[in-house]
């Protein structure tokens, strides 16, 4: 072997070596996917259901994620402002907090419920001190596990050995029947009064976890479950264009209609 040959092998491994090193831990990144869903309190009133969580822009962010939630005992629901304070991320849950904006939507659903006209200091106020917080009343659940700042950005078959994270698609197949099962047990095992499903992509899985018809209001703007109890919601993606407060204030007054329906 020429030493040509040999240093361009040697460059070969310490590539390798180099994309090693800035892989994700595969156990720990396996254990929070099949563990990790979400925020709140599963005895909480009001559980909102995303298809993932946002996020997770860089390999040095969702590392961050992971440890975090590992180190803070790698429970099913974490605390949500417990857990961002931890990351480092403050601004969300400070005394004036910025309101994050799928979350500031919701929040107009559940204090619409609760009989408010949702200002914007109230919705801060909730988002800092109620919206999943461990002993809250509500829950924020994701279908899938992984944080992403899109659908269509994929990081995790760059920076992971796990042979379904190599696509989004592959990933999706993998983990979705498992998903959705899980849910459609911990909504059977506490009979939360609300379930709110968010994003109309969804829809088939929606449909799935609940196990009912949904039917449409306002011509299909969002759709109401045609069961008792829980109450089922599937809304628009709060990030859709074109979504006024009042759109979401009429999902949180149409769910306490039908919630009065069972008195």
């Amino acid at each position: 072997m020429s030493e040509f040959e040999r240093d361009i092998g040697q460059e070969i491994l310490d590539a390798v070596i180099e994309i090693k090193s800035r892989c994700f831990d595969s156990v720990l990144l396996e254990d929070f996917m099949s563990r990790f869903y979400g925020y709140g309190n599963y005895l909480g009133d009001y559980w909102l259901v995303g298809m993932e969580e946002g996020g997770g822009n860089s390999f040095a962010d969702i590392e961050r994620r992971l440890n975090t939630w590992n180190e803070r005992g790698g429970q099913e629901l974490e605390d949500v402002a417990e857990y961002h304070v931890a990351m480092g991320v403050t601004s969300l849950f400070s005394e004036r907090p910025k309101i994050q904006p799928t979350w500031g939507k919701l929040i107009r659903v559940i204090l619409a419920i609760k009989g408010y006209s949702p200002t914007l200091n109230q919705t801060r106020d909730y988002q800092r001190d109620w919206l999943g917080r461990v002993a809250s009343e509500t829950c924020l659940l994701e279908l899938l596990p992984l944080p992403s700042p899109s659908t269509g950005q994929w990081i995790y078959g760059e920076y992971s050995e796990l042979p379904y994270l190599l696509d989004r698609n592959t990933y999706r197949r993998a983990l979705l029947g498992g998903r959705m099962k899980h849910l459609q047990q911990r909504i059977k095992q506490y009979r939360p009064k609300v379930v709110l499903f968010y994003s109309f992509s969804y829809r088939e899985q929606w449909q799935t976890i609940a196990d009912a018809d949904f039917l449409p209001v306002d011509e299909g703007e969002f759709y109401i479950g045609s069961n008792e109890t829980p109450v089922f919601v599937m809304t628009k993606h709060p990030a859709a264009t074109g979504l006024s407060n009042e759109y979401w204030v009429r999902v949180g007054h149409a769910i306490a209609a039908k919630l009065a329906e069972q008195i």
